[in-house]
């Protein structure tokens, strides 16, 4: 009978090699795709979803801080299918990071996405980070329409602190729109919000002044149609 350690087949493999990582961030172009690569670990990551699930859940931020009704919950408890997101502010995930990764060289750190990634969580769960929670619409807006400002007053987390630890390895450029935002905090007025009221647009045709209603005979009434319909050229 063939014993089993005459079956087994030993081979000799080599050492492997001593592998380095290297990040080079010295160039404005490579600097600026390390830090979104390490934005996207921190966002990708298991930490950074509980985290959101955690002030979801305890914390009440499910509802836009612009539309009242866009919540993820009813009052009754119950989840609604509507996307709420947590918005960075004043700083940006970007800005968060810069510092963190700044703070790195200075100290003369490894440059690694994943210990700077845990950095960035270690901030956001001493919440010293700021949030806004909007809806999906508002949060595209903020980014992309350029009027619509978030109050410093409706901002969740200690952002002040991180400011203060982080104060030495903050670009100048982020002190700039700190000092912005605190003055368009201080100077906000009412209408400042009017780019996110409804508006309603309607077309005029010639002939037409206003919408014109018209009661019709009960012989002329078309099944299904209620006792006042409405016939206009003008479209809402």
């Amino acid at each position: 009978m063939t014993a089993l350690s005459d079956l087994i087949k030993k081979l000799k493999m080599k050492a492997p090699n001593v592998m380095e990582y290297f990040v080079d961030i010295d160039n404005a172009k490579a600097r600026v795709k390390f830090i979104s690569k390490v934005e996207r670990v921190v966002r990708n990551s298991l930490e950074y979803r509980s985290y959101i699930q955690f002030l979801k859940n305890n914390i009440d931020l499910n509802s836009c801080i612009f539309f009242e009704n866009m919540s993820q919950q009813s009052p009754g408890g119950r989840k609604k299918k509507i996307s709420i997101q947590l918005h960075h502010e004043p700083l940006t995930l970007y800005d968060i990071v810069d510092a963190v990764t700044r703070k790195f060289e200075e100290e003369g750190k490894e440059i690694n996405a994943m210990l700077i990634a845990d950095e960035v969580m270690e901030c956001h769960y001493n919440n010293i980070v700021g949030l806004v929670p909007l809806s999906k619409t508002a949060h595209e807006m903020v980014h992309n329409s350029g009027k619509i400002y978030i109050p410093l007053n409706c901002v969740y987390g200690n952002y002040s602190q991180f400011i203060d630890e982080y104060y030495d390895y903050l670009d100048d450029s982020v002190f700039d729109k700190i000092n912005r935002k605190v003055e368009q905090t201080k100077n906000m007025k009412p209408e400042d919000f009017d780019a996110i009221r409804k508006q309603f647009t309607y077309l005029e045709e010639e002939g037409y002044d206003e919408v014109q209603k018209v009661d019709l005979l009960e012989e002329e009434k078309p099944e299904n149609i209620s006792d006042t319909v409405v016939v206009a050229d003008d479209v809402a």
